[in-house]
């Protein structure tokens, strides 16, 4: 019997040491499928985050589209605009010719009239008022 209890012995120890492999590779197989689970979620919620990112740039994306949009129409107005403006050049141009010109130093004939007529006057009532006797001596004096 020695033979048969070695045998039992040896399978006994074969079915403990099997026993002792499956629980190990039971628990290896649970610490992976909870890794895996782990990595999934991180997964996930990275997938979410990106997602979230992506839309958030998208929106950004048009918000710049519309202002750009509006940044080209308001250039091509001031575009517009701009070229109604006088040139430098032409102001100068514009300024000669209003000093050779010089429209305030001109008259009316009404009003050369009238100066003329203020002018004779005037030296009419000096005249009336100076003594003769002044008069005469300064026309010699001329």
């Amino acid at each position: 019997m020695t033979e048969q209890q070695e045998n039992s012995d040896q399978v006994q120890f074969l079915l403990a040491d099997f026993n002792t492999r499956l629980r190990d590779i039971d628990e290896r197989n649970k610490l992976i499928r909870e890794r895996v689970l782990l990595l999934g979620k991180n997964l996930i919620s990275s997938r979410q985050n990106v997602e979230d990112e992506l839309q958030e740039i998208k929106k950004n994306n048009q918000e710049i589209k519309k202002d750009l949009e509006k940044i080209k129409k308001i250039s091509t107005s001031l575009l517009t605009e701009f070229n109604k403006f006088v040139r430098r050049e032409e102001i100068i141009l514009i300024e000669r010719m209003l000093k050779d010109f010089q429209p305030l130093e001109f008259m009316r004939k009404k009003d050369i009239e009238e100066l003329i007529e203020n002018k004779l006057h005037s030296q009419l009532e000096t005249r009336q008022k100076t003594p003769k006797k002044q008069i005469k001596t300064t026309k010699t004096t001329k």
